[in-house]
């Protein structure tokens, strides 16, 4: 066993002892349980370096989450190290157990503000555990993990950086949602001329000279934890406003939000996983974003502009393409949009991310809450993906919900 396994301290670990010489043996691995960040921290952050795996995915991010939102949910925290027989880890899920009042739920962590769920997998996870196999290797996990009534694992992509996720090998349907992304290139001019017509390009430099007319335009990355703070809760004012007024749920006024948001910015700094950005008419705070840089993309997770005082002036998009271009001088190759199917996503993206759920009972209490919830999923699904539909829900919800 490697020194790297027993530095990790796990709480549980099984070893599966059947060879994996033939391809239908089973494969032959030990999984590790952790139920604190502390006793794992060190083979992530180290396995996250090279394993596949979104920003979602890292150490500081869950770490965050868990501090200020998690353990606010009654989570326990499951995280699974699977490892191949000679003690190197070949994945790591970052799973947890949700006690709701009727039933207990294992989710991936980061619930309410992740939009990729997926575990980190070794660059050649393919390689080791091939095709079919990873069912195997999850029955192993089941066995090791406490009481549960369900599994709900949400919002997982096709792909971990360009190896197969092993969870669609599971049952599946598709996410209510999509995802979008666009591929920069290396000069932003270039691709700003392919995704807008000379129209549109005139049409955003009137609303900028007319912008620049109001008072001095300033793209500001603020560097002290002060300046974080005031962006992030500005930011987060405008989107609990915009939120409220379609008529959808403010998932940011809910406790530990807000300081998830803020103390990821302030810890990840100039060169952390967050980054917050603003685009100041004035001295004013007119549009902002607050997103994930990993490796070479960029996740828009949560924009917002001041619509009530710069609509007419499309801030939002005035500060979208000055983050694009801040990105293509970080090298970024990759912007993505991520979770949701937003209209002016597609004015920019090419691609289409599916996003798809497993749901599995795992007792008789289980199976009730499974059946009403895949229901709901699938006429969420349908109403989302047929335009008349979900125009006609979101502009009822305005009239019936909007403060």
């Amino acid at each position: 066993m490697s020194l790297d396994f027993e530095e990790t301290a796990p709480d549980r670990f099984i070893e599966n002892n059947v060879g994996s010489s033939k391809s239908t043996d089973r494969p032959s691995v030990l999984v590790s349980v952790h139920t604190e960040f502390s006793s794992v921290e060190a083979i992530w952050r180290q396995f996250e370096k090279a394993a596949g795996c979104s920003a979602f995915q890292t150490f500081d991010f869950l770490e965050t989450w868990y501090q200020h939102i998690g353990h606010r949910s009654k989570i326990d925290l499951q995280i699974v190290v699977v490892w191949d027989a000679g003690a190197v880890p070949l994945m790591l899920l970052p799973l947890g157990i949700m006690n709701g009042p009727f039933v207990r739920k294992l989710i991936w962590l980061g619930e309410g503000v992740n939009d990729y769920n997926a575990p980190l997998i070794a660059h050649n996870f393919s390689e080791r555990v091939l095709p079919g196999k990873f069912s195997l290797i999850w029955e192993d996990i089941l066995s090791c993990l406490p009481d549960h009534d369900l599994v709900e694992l949400m919002r997982q992509p096709a792909e971990v950086d360009q190896q197969a996720n092993p969870f669609l090998e599971l049952p599946t349907q598709l996410n209510a949602s999509g995802a979008h992304m666009t591929e920069l290139g290396g000069d932003f001019d270039t691709y700003y001329n392919t995704k807008r017509n000379s129209k549109a390009r005139r049409s955003l430099r009137s609303r900028r000279k007319k912008l620049e007319e109001t008072g001095e335009i300033k793209y500001v990355h603020p560097e002290t934890d002060e300046a974080i703070s005031a962006s992030v809760a500005k930011l987060v004012s405008l989107k609990s406003k915009s939120l409220r007024a379609m008529g959808a749920k403010d998932f940011l006024a809910s406790p530990g939000y807000e300081d998830f948001y803020r103390a990821l910015a302030v810890k990840s700094g100039a060169d952390g996983v967050a980054h917050v950005s603003h685009l100041e008419v004035a001295g004013e705070y007119a549009a902002g974003s607050w997103g994930l840089i990993h490796r070479n993309r960029f996740y828009y997770v949560l924009p917002s502009y001041d619509g009530a005082k710069f609509g007419r002036y499309a801030p939002g998009v005035q500060a979208l393409v000055e983050t694009m271009k801040w990105a293509v001088e970080r090298d970024v190759r990759v912007f993505d949009f991520t979770i949701g199917d937003e209209h002016y996503k597609y004015d920019w993206c090419e691609t289409k991310i599916d996003l798809y759920d497993h749901l599995k009972a795992r007792t008789r209490q289980g199976s009730l809450v499974i059946l009403k919830q895949a229901t709901f999923l699938a006429l969420k699904r349908i109403t989302k993906q047929t335009p008349f539909l979900w125009t006609s829900f979101t502009k009822l919800r305005s009239l019936i919900l909007a403060k």
